[in-house]
């Protein structure tokens, strides 16, 4: 029993970690478009494009000259 309440425990306090340190970010296009990414978006320097997953876990790809601003939000 002590056993797997220490596995619980420890479990719990590692998704609070997980969940404390993850940042999200909004992505804003010239043509008003706004994304929020479940981390921070990378850009492809070779083609150009910024990759990065929604809340929902889909992909999206922009081309970086169609990205007005990239904001970590609080």
């Amino acid at each position: 029993m002590k056993r797997l309440l220490a596995t619980i425990l420890a479990l719990s306090a590692m998704v609070v970690m997980l969940t404390a340190c993850s940042h999200y970010y909004r992505v804003t296009t010239y043509d008003g478009q706004v994304y929020t990414s479940a981390g921070h978006p990378k850009l492809d320097e070779d083609a150009k494009v910024y990759n990065f997953y929604l809340l929902d876990g889909k992909k999206v790809i922009l081309n970086q000259k169609d990205v007005k601003e990239i904001k970590q939000e609080d």
